[in-house]
């Protein structure tokens, strides 16, 4: 049971979502918000920069929160993240020099000796994660399956070095990793690789697959796609995406659906392990 829940909001659609399921709920809001946004309304708002984490555990616990939820993109710089190391007290500084699955259990640590349970939105609001087997677009080239499967093994390593959490394939071999600038960016990168001729010009399919990183909380940041992925990705010339069951969000499934039949692209996902 969800009593008094601090939702910090980032940029994106997952947000508002949070906030009304948790209004359902019955649950009492405070929104810290950390993107300038106007379309989110609780009993409690703050507009706070992820930079001034002392301010932002301060309100957590003054608003006398049970559970607290982070959803939405938020963009860190490491001047950010050595502010929040030091907001976090003694996890904090546990975890300065390390990278973002620390710092996510430092903060996990840190609210939870305050009396503050971190959730992951897919806890808040029903139908988020991704299914198992493919879940949109046209039917998958059986051939695909294998190098989905090479693919979520290659983002899991670029994830256990903390880079990011996804990879875009090639005929089997990864051709470019996400990093601090995200799957957008990624997906951009790999257009333009294939506009210069140097990927996608042969018969082997591109394929971007997304996982969590290894030992990653499963309450914050999970790998996301939504409609603006398949777009993107569209525009790459991504024959297939491949995501992990259960441990990926999937936003606006109707449209991710829509746009996955327009733009031909196979949207799979496949069980850890």
């Amino acid at each position: 049971m969800i009593g008094r829940l601090t939702l910090i909001a980032g940029s994106g659609g997952l947000p508002p979502l949070v906030l009304a399921s948790a209004r359902r709920m019955g649950a009492a809001i405070q929104v810290i918000d950390l993107a300038g946004r106007s379309d989110l309304d609780g009993e409690a708002n703050l507009q706070l920069p992820i930079g001034n984490a002392k301010a932002i555990s301060d309100a957590v616990i003054a608003f006398r929160s049970t559970h607290l939820v982070a959803a939405g993109g938020i963009s860190i710089s490491d001047g950010d993240r050595q502010s929040i190391a030091d907001a976090l007290g003694l996890p904090g500084r546990l975890a300065r020099s390390l990278g973002d699955v620390a710092l996510a259990f430092a903060f996990f640590a840190h609210f939870r000796l305050a009396g503050v349970r971190a959730i992951g939105a897919h806890q808040v609001v029903a139908d988020l994660l991704a299914p198992e087997g493919q879940f949109a677009g046209p039917a998958v080239h059986p051939g695909m399956m294998a190098d989905g499967r090479r693919g979520l093994a290659a983002a899991r390593a670029v994830g256990k070095i903390d880079l990011g959490q996804s990879v875009v394939m090639s005929g089997g071999r990864p051709i470019a990793a996400e990093d601090a600038e995200g799957t957008d960016a990624l997906l951009l990168r790999v257009a333009r690789q294939r506009d210069a001729g140097r990927v996608g010009d042969g018969g082997a399919a591109l394929i971007l697959a997304k996982a969590m990183k290894p030992h990653q909380p499963r309450f914050v940041d999970l790998p996301t796609i939504g409609p603006q992925t398949i777009d993107n990705a569209a525009v790459a010339g991504i024959a297939a995406i491949f995501v992990e069951a259960g441990r990926s969000l999937v936003m606006d499934r109707a449209q991710v659906a829509e746009r996955a039949s327009a733009t031909g692209i196979s949207v799979l996902g496949m069980r850890h392990g």
